[in-house]
């Protein structure tokens, strides 16, 4: 097994759980038209990877990946519990889990050499988040936690772009541009990720909540959540 493989290939966009088929409250944006070009979908995205992906995405991943380390199975449920009763609308909790379970899911299927902490984990997780599963997973095959987390930032900001191409819609290349732009928000996240503990977890934008629960009743609608 090659880990840096093994890390491109767990956040490639065909590892297969499902993630093209939400857009986290993306959609009720677009169509209030307060996400309709490319400088307002930049600005929605850096907004968005500021604070609720920030506090609650990375930094599950970041302590589920510490807890795991130091054996840890009670916090980890615990950091995955609190990430369920925090998240108030019901489409992104509900989402979470899917892409979680699927995670544990196809990484099963996978036959890799884990520990005895993940076959636990595998068995006895409730309320697993793909962020949380994803770390608890890095960490007990032995992968860097700073190169996972760029990867998964990288991954989960690219798949918010492509909504963006394909919802708006914009160009490709404007979706390329995006992502570049992005870039310096990247290293500045991964600085600020670093400051942050569990006291943390879990601060949420109203605003981003508030259109995740208006997407419950879009009259039409392309994606689950």
């Amino acid at each position: 097994m090659n880990k840096d493989f093994l890390l491109l290939q767990i956040n490639d966009a065909l590892f297969p759980i499902g993630s093209y088929t939400h857009s986290f409250g993306l959609e009720s944006f677009i169509q209030a038209q307060e996400v309709k070009d490319a400088s307002s979908a930049l600005s929605y995205l850096e907004a968005n990877l500021y604070s609720p992906f920030l506090t609650t995405e990375l930094l599950s991943l970041k302590l589920a990946y510490s807890y795991a380390k130091q054996n840890d199975l009670n916090a980890i449920f615990e950091i995955e519990e609190l990430v369920c009763v925090s998240t108030s609308p019901m489409e992104l909790r509900l989402a979470n889990q899917k892409l979680g379970n699927r995670f544990l899911k196809t990484i099963n299927t996978l036959s890799l050499p884990t520990n005895d902490l993940f076959q636990s984990y595998l068995k006895a997780s409730v309320f697993p988040t793909h962020s949380s599963a994803y770390g608890v997973f890095c960490a007990c095959v032995g992968l860097e936690l700073s190169p996972a987390i760029s990867h998964y930032l990288y991954a989960q900001s690219s798949n918010m772009v492509t909504n963006c191409v394909k919802t708006i819609p914009l160009s490709q290349n404007d979706g390329q541009k995006i992502l570049l732009a992005l870039h310096a928000t990247f290293e500045a996240i991964k600085k600020k990720l670093d400051t942050l503990d569990l006291a943390h977890l879990c601060v949420s934008s109203i605003h981003n909540d508030i259109k995740a629960m208006q997407h419950e009743v879009l009259y039409s609608r392309l994606y689950m959540s």
